[in-house]
C-alpha cells in the first residue's frame, strides 16, 4: 500500500518515455501515404498580391498541389478568443489577396517529400502592391484605442483618488519602463498532422487547447464537431504560443482533404515568429507616491500595449499591479496601439512580466529615494485585503516569501550604497530584490477514474502536458487516493475523446485537473471498500484489487466527477465542451486569490566592459500546496531562466522599413544558455489554500517568471548605479 504520493520528490511519470523517445509529439506521427506541407510567407510589410505564379513549383515532379487564395477552400470566419471565439486571431490567411503583415502565409505547398516542398518554395514568384505600415509603438500611422472603452470586460482598476493623493505624498516617482515584443520559442515547432477518415477529421497537434482546435476546425470547415478528433498527448513547450487555433492548423486539414492523404505541416522556425501569437511590446508610466515612512499612498499605472489592426488583444497587467500591495489610491489606464503584425497574445507570465518590471522597478527606486531597505518597503505595504474589491485574500504569504528569501540569500550582508560591493578583482557586485504575483485562475474540468480487474487504473481528465509536469501531478493524486504505485496509472489528457479538454494555460492546469481526479478516485475508493466489506475508510491491499473485482464478478469500477471554481456552476462545462474559454479568477464571490513569489538576485558586472552576469538567484514561492515537488521546482527554475532572458537578452526586433520580426531564429533571438545562469535556489511556503479547491493548490508556472526581470534590473542598479528602464539591458546601457 502506497502511503503518500502528493508533495513528494517523485520522479516524472513520463520521464522514462521521453528519454526513450516513446512520448509522441505532434509531428511524430508517420502515417501511410503521408504528404508534407510547407507555407510560403509574404515578404512585404503590408499590401496585396497582384499576381502569384506557382507554375514552376507545380511542374516539379514531387509537388502534389500548391494552394493559394485563388484555389484554396473557402473557410467560415473564425473569431478571436477574446471575441468569444477559438482563434489566436480573427484573420485567416489564403482567403484573399490581402497581406496584413510580413511573414503572413500566402501559399501552401504540398509535396511527396519535405525536400520537394522546400525546393518548390524557392521558385514561387509574387508581385505585390505595397502599402504603408507601422510596427513600432510610436510609429506614424499606428492607431490607438482606449481599452476600457472598447472592451467593456476589461475595465480600468480604480481605488480611491490617486491623482489627489499623489499631491500629498512626501516622496514621489514618475518614470516610464518599456518592454519589447518577445517570442516564446519552445523546442517543438508548430506542427500538425491531419488525416481524413471518411467524413471524420483526425488531427495530431502540439497544442495547449485541443478542444479549442476541435471547435475552431469544425466551425471553419463547416462540419460537426463530433466528426473532429484532436490528439495532443505531449507538447514540446507551449508557453502561450499554442493556446488556441493558429492559421496553420486548418491549412493542414484543408490540404489533407484536397489531396486525399494525411498531411504533415511543420512550420519552420523563422515562420513561427509570424505564424502565431507573441508577447506584445509595452510602455508603462508608473507614478508612485509614499509618505516618509515608506507607506505607499497612491499609484497610477498607465500602459501603452501593442495589438493588431484587426483584433484588440487586451493587456491586463494592472489587474495584478493594482493588488500587489495595500495601495489605497490606485488608477490604471490602458491604451492599445494597433500595429501591422499578427495579433499578439500570451507568453509566459503574459502581462505580469512586463507590468512587474515597471512596478517592482518603481518600488525599488522609491526605496532608494526614501532611503529604506527595499525588502522592508515591500513588507510595510503588504495587505490581507484586496484594495480594489475590499474582499479578503485567501492564503497570502508574500511577507513570508520575502523574509525567508532574505534569510536564505544573506540579505543582511548587503551594503545599501550602489557600487559599494566589489570582488577582489574590482568586479562590481549587485544585489537586487523584487516580488511577483499572478492571479489564481481556474477552469471547469471533468474526470473519470476506472479501476480494471487487471489492477490497472485509467484516468481521463482535461489537461495538456507541455513539460510542466501535469501528468505527474495528476498521477500522484490518483495514486495516493487509491493506494497504488503511480506506474499502474494510465492517463489520457489532451485528447478530445475525453472532453472537455479546456485550454491549459494561466497556471490553472494542475489546480483545475487534480480536484476532480481526487473526487473520482474517492468514488472508486468507496466502491472498493464496499466490495471488500470493510468499515470506515480502510482500503484493502492494492495487490488484491484485481482479485477482489473478479471475485465479485465486476470487470471495472468507475468514478466520475466534475469541478468548477467557486462562483461557477455546471453551465460552464457546456462552454468548455465547445472549446471556448470558461475561466474564473482571481476575483471570486467571497475572496480574491493570487500566487506570490520573492526573488533575490546577485549580479556581477565588469567595470570596464559592463557585461552582466547573474551569479545566483534565491526564490521563495507561495503557490498553495505543492502537489509534485520535483516538477514544481523545475517549473521555477525555468521561470527564472525566462526572467534572466527578459532582463538581459530577449527582444523580437523590428525595423520600420521592412515590417515583421527580423531576428526570427534562435541564433539571433538570444535566449539564456547554461553559461548565463548562476546557481538557483528554490523554496516553497507549501501551505494549502483550501478555499480554492480540495487539494489547496494554486498556480505556479506563470508566477515563477513574474518579478524576476525586475530583480535582475534592480541588482544591476545596485552594482553600477545606473538605472535601466528599458529591456533588455545591454552593455551600451551601462557604459
Amino acid at each position: 500500500m502506497i502511503e503518500k504520493s502528493i508533495g513528494t520528490d517523485a520522479q516524472r511519470v513520463d520521464g522514462a518515455d521521453k528519454v526513450k523517445g516513446k512520448a509522441l509529439y505532434g509531428a511524430d506521427r508517420i502515417l501511410p501515404r503521408m504528404a508534407y506541407a510547407l507555407p510560403v510567407a509574404a515578404t512585404i510589410g503590408k499590401g496585396r498580391i497582384r499576381r502569384i505564379d506557382t507554375s514552376e513549383a507545380e511542374a516539379m515532379s514531387d509537388v502534389v498541389v500548391v494552394l493559394t487564395h485563388l484555389n484554396t477552400d473557402r473557410l467560415k470566419p473564425l473569431q478571436f478568443v477574446f471575441a468569444g471565439g477559438h482563434g489566436i486571431q480573427s484573420f485567416q490567411p489564403l482567403q484573399s489577396d490581402i497581406v496584413l503583415y510580413r511573414g503572413q502565409a500566402i501559399a501552401l505547398i504540398v509535396a511527396n517529400t519535405l525536400e520537394a516542398a522546400q525546393a518548390a518554395r524557392s521558385v514561387i514568384r509574387v508581385d505585390y502592391e505595397t502599402a504603408s505600415f507601422a510596427v513600432e509603438l510610436d510609429s506614424t500611422g499606428s492607431e490607438t484605442v482606449n481599452q476600457s472603452a472598447a472592451l467593456h470586460h476589461f475595465p480600468d482598476f480604480v481605488a480611491g483618488d490617486a491623482e489627489r493623493a499623489l499631491t500629498t505624498a512626501a516622496i514621489t516617482m514618475d518614470e516610464t519602463y518599456t518592454t519589447p515584443a518577445q517570442h516564446q520559442n519552445p523546442i517543438e515547432l508548430l506542427a500538425t498532422v491531419a488525416e481524413w477518415v471518411g467524413d471524420r477529421l483526425i488531427v495530431h497537434e502540439s497544442t495547449q487547447a485541443s478542444q479549442g482546435l476541435c471547435g475552431g476546425l469544425a466551425l471553419q470547415l463547416g462540419i460537426d464537431a463530433a466528426n473532429v478528433r484532436v490528439m495532443s498527448p505531449y507538447v514540446g513547450g507551449g508557453f502561450g504560443q499554442k493556446n488556441s487555433i493558429a492559421p496553420h492548423t486548418v491549412l493542414a486539414a484543408v490540404a489533407a482533404r484536397r489531396v486525399g492523404r494525411p498531411v504533415k505541416l511543420v512550420v519552420p522556425r523563422d515562420q513561427v515568429f509570424h505564424a502565431t501569437s507573441f508577447r506584445a511590446a509595452a510602455k508603462h508610466r508608473m507614478r508612485v507616491g509614499a509618505d516618509s515612512t515608506g507607506k505607499i499612498i497612491a499609484a497610477i499605472h498607465e500602459i501603452r500595449a501593442q495589438t493588431s489592426r484587426f483584433d484588440l488583444m487586451p493587456f491586463t497587467g494592472a489587474e495584478t499591479t493594482s493588488r500587489m500591495y495595500g495601495i489605497p489610491n490606485f488608477r490604471s489606464a490602458v491604451t492599445l496601439v494597433k500595429l501591422d503584425t499578427q495579433t499578439p497574445g500570451f507568453m509566459r507570465a503574459p502581462f505580469e512580466m512586463s507590468a512587474f518590471f515597471a512596478l517592482e522597478g518603481a518600488i525599488d527606486e522609491l526605496a532608494y529615494k526614501l532611503p529604506h531597505d527595499p525588502v522592508e518597503v515591500r513588507i510595510a505595504n503588504d495587505t490581507h485585503t484586496d484594495p480594489i474589491t475590499g474582499k479578503p485574500y485567501t492564503v497570502r504569504r508574500l511577507t513570508d516569501c520575502l523574509r525567508r528569501g532574505a534569510k536564505q540569500f544573506g540579505w543582511e550582508r548587503r551594503s545599501a550604497q550602489p557600487r559599494s560591493m566589489r570582488d577582489e578583482d574590482g568586479t562590481l557586485v549587485g544585489w537586487g530584490v523584487a516580488a511577483g504575483a499572478y492571479p489564481v485562475i481556474t477552469a471547469p474540468t471533468r474526470s473519470t477514474v476506472r479501476l480494471s480487474a487487471d489492477g490497472t487504473v485509467d484516468v481521463w481528465v482535461g489537461g495538456h502536458e507541455m513539460g510542466q509536469g501535469i501528468r505527474t501531478a495528476i498521477t500522484l493524486v490518483a495514486a495516493e487516493e487509491l493506494g497504488i504505485e503511480p506506474q499502474k496509472i494510465r492517463l489520457t489528457i489532451g485528447d478530445t475523446i475525453a472532453p472537455p479538454q479546456h485550454v491549459t494555460a494561466g497556471s490553472w492546469g494542475t489546480a483545475s485537473a487534480t480536484p476532480p481526479v481526487l473526487e473520482a478516485a474517492r468514488n472508486v475508493r468507496a466502491q472498493l471498500i464496499k466490495l471488500a466489506g470493510f468499515k470506515a475508510d480502510s482500503l484493502p491491499d492494492s495487490a488484491q484489487y484485481g482479485e477482489l473485482l473478479k471475485r465479485n464478478g465486476v470487470s471495472h469500477l468507475d468514478g466520475h466527477a466534475q469541478w468548477f471554481a467557486p462562483g461557477q456552476n455546471a453551465n460552464v462545462i457546456a462552454r468548455a465542451d465547445q472549446g471556448l474559454v470558461a475561466i474564473r479568477g482571481p476575483d471570486f464571490p467571497d475572496f480574491v486569490a493570487f500566487s506570490y513569489i520573492a526573488h533575490f538576485v546577485e549580479v556581477r558586472v565588469n567595470p570596464r566592459i559592463p557585461r552582466v552576469r547573474v551569479a545566483r538567484i534565491v526564490s521563495v514561492v507561495d503557490c498553495g500546496r505543492v502537489i509534485s515537488k520535483r516538477t514544481a521546482r523545475s517549473q521555477v527554475y525555468g521561470g527564472l531562466v525566462w526572467g534572466v532572458g527578459a532582463a538581459l537578452s530577449e527582444e523580437s526586433e523590428v525595423d520600420p522599413r521592412f515590417g515583421g520580426f527580423l531576428n526570427s531564429n534562435i541564433a539571433e533571438y538570444q535566449i539564456p544558455v547554461n553559461a548565463d545562469m548562476g546557481s538557483c535556489e528554490v523554496d516553497f511556503i507549501d501551505e494549502p489554500d483550501l478555499k480554492l479547491n480540495s487539494l489547496g493548490a494554486k498556480g505556479l508556472g506563470e508566477v515563477a517568471t513574474v518579478g524576476a526581470a525586475a530583480a535582475v534590473a534592480n541588482a544591476v542598479f545596485h552594482a553600477t548605479g545606473k538605472r535601466v528602464r528599458d529591456l533588455p539591458i545591454r552593455v551600451e546601457d551601462l557604459m
